[in-house]
């Protein structure tokens, strides 16, 4: 089974938030049932913790999680739910990035590791979304 990993999950473990050992079981539990994988927007975003590209590339290597490139059609997946988010006058707070990282789950893995289910579930139907769970 392959997991995507939403960048959420990683800022908990990064900057030690209450959520960080929840975070890491489910990585670990995770990663016990298959594979995980993060595209390029969580990259990028997970980018402005560190200090360096290098620093960035040895916590994903360490925590076990390749990179897998977004394809078109996952990318056309997210623009397709991105107009459906926005003919239904969805919140402004809603950018690009929620839709390509739930595309990619969607089209490219099997499941998507996220703190934010909620809307997930709502616009991704058929994702199967898994949270960390508070021990």
């Amino acid at each position: 089974m392959k997991t995507a990993v939403d960048s959420s999950v990683l800022f908990d473990i990064v900057k030690g938030a209450p959520g960080a050992s929840a975070a890491q079981a489910a990585l670990e539990a995770a990663l016990a049932h298959g594979s995980l994988s993060v595209c390029a927007v969580v990259v990028a975003e997970l980018g402005r913790y560190f200090k360096r590209d290098e620093d960035v590339q040895a916590f994903l290597a360490d925590c076990q999680i390749e990179h897998d490139p977004i394809t078109l059609a996952a990318a056309l997946g997210a623009a397709g739910i991105m107009r459906a988010y926005a003919r239904n006058k969805g919140p402004r707070e809603r950018v690009a990035p929620d839709f390509l990282i739930g595309a990619h789950a969607l089209h490219q893995a099997d499941a998507l590791l996220t703190t934010d289910g909620g809307f997930y579930r709502h616009y991704f139907s058929g994702l199967a979304v898994v949270a960390p769970q508070a021990h």
